[in-house]
């Protein structure tokens, strides 16, 4: 049987591959820790669960429109405007199964053939492949030694007559770093200059600790909403810990909306009008729920920082958000996915080769789950590597 050579050339998702291989090894009845994981510990918000049981008890769940329903675009309109400071109407948002599936539908409205789309490392695993499914060219701007950001020169000097589209993701999955505001200005002002769009990967942005505050594009932008070269991916898998919900949106100007719900409509038709009841929900809830999300993520955050400064040649640089840490595992071994390996064969714990993130010699590990699971699975590396 042939395949095409665009799925032949499509690397597999890291991150859901170590998922599955954990849960494997959980029904085995094997010890296994999972550090490799991104999702929230935490039940879902009341008002999630009891949107998502009136659809139900009324017995009808039915298509939606294309772009959403009317409901929950009224709460994106709102949430957006709390934390974005811009107030987009409807004809600027498409909701999609997932924010995943929004910077799909935003690559491929976009996107021509040898078109580049540049992002720095880390970087999220999908970015790369996403791209490639585009027809496009993923352009990695990798950071000074020792560094997990870029600086704008960085990216500037990356930038060619084929470039299409700049994407970032602040706070950075896997890294846990803030893109601070003078950074996110020169970006928002570079791609105005020169009529590139800024694809802001937000899916994290209420996630901050220490009092931070992800900065948000559209502060530093000199074009109104319609004609804005920034377009915003969010959704609620992570800030409201519904990931099996599949609920993600994008803010953008009409032209390229229109384009992504043509796209949306060739491919899934419409999101699930179960989930975005759920998901309008979640969002008319208030803050309530992501503060108390924060607070618990901070906890673990300082938990795992804990650890890891127990083991004598780690080096880490403080995550700033999310719920990851990246750190520097190369004293050890250079070869992430061979020290990934090694960890799940002597430890039994699962971490992420810093490879599939575009940084060899680093892991990513979470610390959304269990403080106990954090202790014991970094205490695990510690003797294993110590």
């Amino acid at each position: 049987m042939n395949l095409s050579r665009l799925a032949l050339s499509l690397g597999q998702s890291a991150t859901l591959k170590l998922n599955e291989l954990a849960n494997n090894l959980k029904a085995e009845g094997k010890p296994v820790i999972h550090l490799g994981g991104g999702e929230p510990e935490e039940k879902i918000p009341g008002g999630a669960f009891s949107e998502s049981k009136k659809l139900l008890d009324g017995g009808f769940v039915r298509y939606t429109p294309t772009s959403g329903t009317a409901p929950l675009k009224k709460e994106i309109a709102a949430y957006t405007e709390a934390h974005y400071g811009v107030k987009p109407g409807p004809k600027n948002i498409v909701v999609a199964s997932g924010a995943k599936q929004a910077i799909y539908n935003f690559l491929v409205s976009v996107v021509d053939p040898g078109d580049e789309v540049i992002f720095p490392a880390p970087y999220w695993v999908s970015y790369p492949e996403m791209v490639r499914l585009a027809y496009g060219t993923p352009v990695v701007v990798r950071p000074r030694p020792g560094e997990l950001l870029c600086s704008a020169e960085d990216i500037e000097c990356h930038l060619t007559s084929r470039t299409k589209a700049i994407l970032l993701n602040s706070p950075n999955n896997p890294s846990g770093q803030v893109y601070p505001e003078s950074f996110i200005r020169e970006m928002v002002e570079i791609c105005e200059g020169r009529n590139i769009y800024l694809l802001m990967d937000d899916i994290y942005n209420r996630l901050v600790f220490d009092g931070l505050k992800a900065p948000s594009a559209f502060t530093f932008s000199k074009k109104p909403l319609h004609d804005s070269n920034i377009v915003s991916i969010n959704g609620v898998s992570k800030t409201f810990s519904m990931t099996g919900y599949r609920i993600g949106w994008s803010v953008a100007n009409e032209a390229v909306t229109q384009a992504m719900v043509k796209v949306q409509a060739q491919v899934s038709s419409c999101p699930s009008a179960l989930s975005q009841a759920a998901a309008a929900g979640a969002l008319r809830e208030g803050d309530a729920f992501v503060e108390g999300l924060k607070k618990s993520l901070e906890k673990k955050r300082d938990v795992m920082v804990a650890e890891l400064a127990k083991l004598k040649k780690v080096k880490l640089h403080k995550p700033q958000g999310t719920f990851y840490s990246f750190p520097d595992f190369s004293a050890y071994d250079k070869d992430s996915t061979k020290l990934s390996n090694l960890l799940l064969d002597k430890a039994m714990v699962v971490t992420v080769p810093g490879v599939e993130f575009g940084l060899e010699g680093h892991l990513r590990l979470s610390y959304c789950g269990s403080e106990k699971d954090i202790v014991e699975g970094v205490s695990r590396i510690r003797k294993t590597l110590d």
